[in-house]
């Protein structure tokens, strides 16, 4: 086997082993080639730290490393069984995790299904610890259209849902105490998304109440927080309008859970986040 940093192979190869094993019931977990060359464009992926294991010529496994302030996300992590078996997996996160120092990171962190013991094993056998339970959530059938607010163009005195920008969504989601956003939500990282990114505001007047921010091509919601009505009716709202029909990595306790359960989401899975401080500056 031989390990080759994803610069090095053809993009569309190094989906294979992660869309194998993503779960058929979460569609933002599948990855393009073009998805792949749009973030590493875009200076999210890090095509030198993301690396691909190789067996015969062909890709049997592949991490791919996101850059973000605290270090590094490796937002996609699958391995071909034959390789796993043969101590691939090992193998591609030793060479992440070395490129990771070489690079001056100080830490990485991986998110993995709660219930997939192998992986989690995998991952304290290279030094990770487990640090917090986050859930994966998706629009059960229809969006609670009761709570569906009208589109505004202009404040007013009642609540209403406007598109604004990331630095406005930025200003009001760092006011909040109750938004701890995941490593793919960090500031930097939605500044570097922008093109990809809507970000919607529920507001009264000036005033706002809540804010989702989606991956427009994904149809994923990849942070959000507010009062849980007014948070609640915007996930309605980017359902019927934008075809939202995901989330992922909310903390377990994050009041934003019961405002996307009461638009009509419900949880998909139960995820852990493991750590790794690799002891650079």
């Amino acid at each position: 086997m031989e390990l080759k940093s994803l610069a090095e192979v053809e993009l569309r190869d190094a989906t294979f082993p992660i869309n194998r094993n993503a779960p058929s019931n979460f569609l933002p977990a599948l990855r393009t080639a073009a998805l792949l060359r749009e973030l590493i464009a875009l200076g999210v992926l890090d095509a030198s730290l993301s690396k691909v294991l190789m067996l015969s010529g062909k890709v049997v496994g592949c991490c791919l490393v996101e850059r973000s302030a605290g270090g590094g996300l490796l937002s996609g992590l699958g391995i071909e069984s034959l390789a796993q078996q043969r101590g691939g997996g090992r193998a591609l996160l030793e060479g992440v995790i070395a490129a990771a120092r070489a690079a001056k990171l100080p830490q990485l962190s991986v998110e993995v299904g709660e219930a997939d013991s192998s992986q989690q094993a995998l991952l304290h056998a290279v030094g990770f610890e487990r640090r917090q339970t986050l859930c994966r959530m998706a629009l059960a059938d229809s969006p609670n259209r009761a709570l569906l607010p009208p589109e505004s163009s202009e404040p007013s005195a009642q609540p209403g849902v406007t598109t604004i920008a990331v630095e406005t969504a930025l200003q009001f989601l760092h006011t909040q105490p109750d938004w701890h956003p995941a490593p793919v939500a960090q500031p930097e990282v939605l500044r570097k998304l922008t093109s990809r990114l809507s970000c919607l505001a529920m507001r009264t007047g000036e005033a706002i109440l809540a804010v989702l921010v989606v991956d427009k091509e994904r149809k994923l919601i990849v942070t959000c927080t507010g009062e849980t009505v007014a948070l609640a009716a915007l996930a309605v709202f980017g359902a019927v309008h934008h075809g939202v029909a995901f989330a992922d990595s909310l903390s377990e306790d994050d009041p934003a859970v019961a405002a996307l359960t009461m638009a009509g989401f419900h949880r998909l899975s139960l995820r852990s986040e493991h750590t790794l401080t690799l002891g650079t500056s």
